[in-house]
C-alpha cells in the first residue's frame, strides 16, 4: 500500500477538477455554436409572415390536382432523371407540345447537368425524347421560340462550381425536319442570362440580364430587351438597359393589346421586385413600382385582358432583412442566408397594369425547391401548366433543403371558363 500525502491528495483533486472544467469549456466551444446554428436553422424554417392573399380575384378558375410528369408514367421507358429536375419551358406547335427541362444531381451547378427536349402529341399524356444536351457544364433557362415556321430552343451555359454563379454564353438549337436538332451555337455577348422570349409582328424579343458577379461584388445593373428578325441575330432595342438597378434579374414581360409592355423584374440584391410597364411607342423606357415581395422564376401569361404571373412565394414574407444601421454588404448577405433557410411555394399572382400592383392569389401544391413553370393553351379557356417542386409527399423543407435533396416536375390543368 502506497501512502499518499495530504498535499498530493489535494493536488490530485485540483487536477481532476481542472480537467473537468477544461473538458466542459472545450465541449462548450464545440457544441454551443453547433446548437446555435441548428436553432437558427429551425427558427428560420418555421418562420412565416402573413401575406394578404386575394382569392376572390381567382374566382371562376379551376385548378386540377397535381399530375406527376418527371418522373411520370408518360416518360419514355428508358428515361431516368437525376435527383433535381427543374427549369422547364413549354410551347405548342400545331397539335404537338414541346417541353424542355434541366436535370442534375442538385439544384446547383454541375458538369453532369443534362437538358432534354420532349414532344407530346396527346396533350402531355405521353412524351417522346427528341434532344439531350450535355456540354460538361451547367445548362439552365431553356426557352422555346416558334417564329416564322421555325422552332428554336435557347438556354445558357454556366460553370461547374456549385458555389458560384458563372454565366457563359446564351446558345440556341434549331429543330430540323424529322425531329433532329442542330448543334448548340452561341449568340449575343458573354455573361448574359436569357429569361423570356416573346413575339410581336415580324420581330422576336428576348429579355436578358448581365449575371457576372451579381451575387458577389457586382456593381452593374443591366436587364434589357433584345430583338431579332430571324431568331439567330440579336441586338438591344436601346443603348441603355431597361433596368439599370444593381441585382435586377429575370425580367419577365408580355405585350399588351396595344403593343406596350407589362413586366415583372426580380431584385436579387436589396430584395423585392419591380412591377413595370412601357408604352407601345417607346418600349425601351420602363416605368416601375417597387414591391417588397421577391417573385423568383416568374412566368407571365394573359387571359381576357388580365395579367397573371406564376412564381415563387416566400412563406417568410419580404426578402430583404437586417437593420438599416448595418453595412449594406452584411444586410445583403444575411438576407440571402435567411431566404435560403425559409420555406417556399409556387403562387399564382395577378398584376394590375394601371396601378402596377402585384396581387398574390393562391398557392399551387408545392414546397421546398419550387417555381419555374411553363404553360401552353389547350383550348380557348384551358391551359396545361408544368412546374417543379420538391416531392409533394415529402417534408416541407426550407429552400436550401429542397435544392440539395431534389425536385420533380408536376403538371396542372387550369380552366378559365368561369372568367368573364
Amino acid at each position: 500500500m502506497v501512502d499518499v500525502s495530504p498535499k498530493e491528495q489535494f493536488l490530485s483533486k485540483r487536477f481532476l477538477k481542472a480537467k473537468k472544467i477544461f473538458w466542459r469549456i472545450f465541449l462548450g466551444i464545440i457544441f454551443i455554436p453547433i446548437f446555435l446554428i441548428i436553432m437558427i436553422f429551425v427558427l428560420c424554417t418555421l418562420y412565416s409572415e402573413s401575406m394578404k392573399m386575394y382569392p376572390e380575384r381567382i374566382d371562376g378558375i379551376k385548378i386540377s390536382s397535381p399530375i406527376p410528369v418527371v418522373p411520370g408514367e408518360g416518360m419514355p421507358k428508358d428515361f431516368t432523371p437525376m435527383h433535381s429536375t427543374n427549369n422547364v419551358d413549354l410551347t405548342r406547335v400545331g397539335t404537338s407540345i414541346f417541353m424542355a427541362f434541366r436535370t442534375a444531381p442538385s439544384h446547383f451547378a454541375s458538369p453532369n447537368t443534362r437538358m432534354y427536349v420532349m414532344r407530346s402529341d396527346d396533350e402531355g399524356k405521353t412524351w417522346e425524347q427528341e434532344l439531350q444536351l450535355n456540354m460538361g457544364k451547367d445548362l439552365r433557362e431553356p426557352r422555346f421560340l416558334y417564329f416564322k415556321d421555325k422552332l428554336f430552343l435557347y438556354f445558357y451555359t454556366g460553370g461547374t462550381d456549385p458555389l458560384r454563379f458563372q454565366p457563359g454564353y446564351i446558345h440556341y438549337c434549331e429543330r430540323q425536319k424529322g425531329g433532329h436538332w442542330t448543334e448548340p451555337r452561341k449568340i449575343f455577348q458573354p455573361g448574359y442570362v436569357i429569361w423570356r422570349i416573346r413575339t410581336l409582328g415580324e420581330r422576336a424579343y428576348m429579355s436578358v440580364y448581365y449575371g457576372i458577379d451579381i451575387y458577389g461584388k457586382g456593381d452593374r445593373g443591366d436587364a434589357r430587351i433584345l430583338f431579332s428578325s430571324d431568331g439567330v441575330d440579336w441586338e438591344p432595342i436601346s443603348n441603355e438597359p431597361q433596368i439599370d438597378r444593381v441585382g435586377a434579374e429575370e425580367a419577365e414581360f408580355v405585350f399588351d393589346e396595344k403593343g406596350g409592355i407589362v413586366a415583372l423584374v426580380r431584385l436579387e440584391v436589396g430584395g423585392g421586385a419591380l412591377v413595370c410597364r412601357a408604352p407601345a411607342d417607346n418600349i425601351s423606357r420602363w416605368e416601375c413600382k417597387w414591391t417588397p415581395y421577391k417573385v423568383d422564376s416568374s412566368l407571365m401569361f394573359t387571359h381576357k385582358g388580365r395579367y397573371y404571373v406564376i412564381g415563387r412565394r416566400n412563406v417568410a414574407g419580404r426578402s430583404a432583412r437586417g437593420s438599416d444601421f448595418l453595412p449594406e454588404g452584411i444586410r445583403n448577405a444575411w438576407s440571402m442566408v435567411f431566404y435560403s433557410l425559409t420555406r417556399k411555394r409556387t403562387c399564382i399572382y395577378e398584376i394590375d397594369p394601371n396601378t402596377l400592383e402585384l396581387y398574390p392569389l393562391v398557392d399551387l401544391p408545392s414546397k421546398g425547391d419550387t417555381a419555374f413553370a411553363g404553360i401552353v393553351p389547350l383550348s380557348e379557356n384551358k391551359y396545361y401548366l408544368v412546374n417543379y417542386s420538391s416531392p409533394l409527399e415529402g417534408l416541407d423543407l426550407p429552400w436550401i433543403g429542397g435544392q440539395l435533396l431534389g425536385s420533380r416536375l408536376y403538371g396542372f390543368l387550369l380552366d378559365f371558363s368561369g372568367i368573364e
